[in-house]
C-alpha cells in the first residue's frame, strides 16, 4: 500500500493545476477581429428630392426666356455593386413652378411658367468611397411645361437629354442621402401666348437633394 501512495496522489495534484489558456494551447484557435462593416450598394432604393431649376426658352422675337424656380418630386432605382465600379437603372417624376423674363425685350411684362410634370430614366455609373458614392448619370428627359403671358397659356410636352453627376453618402445602413446637378437639354417646341410665340425648345440647370431608402 505504501508504494501505491506517490501514485494515488497525482490526480489530487493535477486538479489543483490550473488549466492552460486556450490560445497557449491552440493559438490558431484565437476569434479574428470584428471587421469594418462594408457598404453594399446593390439592390432597389426609392427616395424624395426637392431642387432649384434655371431655364432657358429660345425666342421671344429675337431674345430668349429665363426663369428659375423651386423643384420637388420622387426618384427609384436599381444598383448592382461591382467591387469597385456601382451601375445601374434610375427614374425620377416631378414638378415645380418658375418666373421667367423676357430678356432683350424692353416693356414686356414677365412670363409666369409651371412646369406640371417633369421626369428622366437613366443610367448610373459610380465609383464607391465608403461611405460615398461619386456617380455620374445620363439618358432621356421629358417634361411638360406651360407658359402664360397676359392671360394667354399654352402647354407642350418636350421631349430631350439629360446629364448629371452627384455624391451619395450612407446615413446608416438603408438611409442615403445625395446631392446632384443636372444639365438637361429638350427638343424644339412651339408656345403661342396671343401674339407672341417662343419657340426652338429650352434647356434647364438643376440642383437637387435627395434621401432614399434601400429595400
Amino acid at each position: 500500500m505504501a508504494v501505491l501512495g506517490p501514485f494515488a496522489a497525482v490526480p489530487a495534484l493535477a486538479q489543483e493545476a490550473p488549466a492552460p489558456e486556450r490560445d497557449t494551447v491552440f493559438p490558431e484557435a484565437r476569434l479574428p477581429e470584428t471587421a469594418l462593416p462594408v457598404r453594399v450598394w446593390s439592390g432597389p432604393y426609392a427616395g424624395a428630392f426637392v431642387g432649384y431649376n434655371i431655364s432657358r426658352f429660345d425666342d421671344l422675337r429675337g431674345a430668349s426666356v429665363e426663369g428659375e424656380g423651386v423643384v420637388g418630386g420622387v426618384y427609384g432605382g436599381f444598383n448592382i455593386d461591382g467591387g469597385p465600379i456601382v451601375y445601374g437603372i434610375e427614374g425620377d417624376i416631378g414638378g415645380g413652378d418658375f418666373d421667367a423674363a423676357a430678356n432683350g425685350v424692353t416693356g414686356r411684362p414677365d412670363i409666369q411658367g409651371e412646369t406640371n410634370v417633369f421626369g428622366s430614366l437613366r443610367g448610373r455609373v459610380g465609383v464607391p468611397m465608403d461611405p460615398f458614392l461619386v456617380y455620374g448619370t445620363g439618358g432621356l428627359a421629358l417634361a411638360d411645361t406651360q407658359l402664360t403671358l397676359d392671360g394667354a397659356s399654352d402647354t407642350r410636352t418636350s421631349v430631350g437629354y439629360t446629364v448629371g453627376a452627384g455624391v451619395e453618402a450612407k446615413v446608416t445602413d438603408r438611409v442615403n442621402a445625395r446631392v446632384e446637378y443636372r444639365y438637361s437639354d429638350f427638343g424644339s417646341s412651339d408656345y403661342e401666348l396671343g401674339k407672341t410665340s417662343v419657340s426652338s425648345g429650352f434647356d434647364e440647370h438643376s440642383v437637387r437633394a435627395g434621401v432614399s431608402l434601400d429595400f
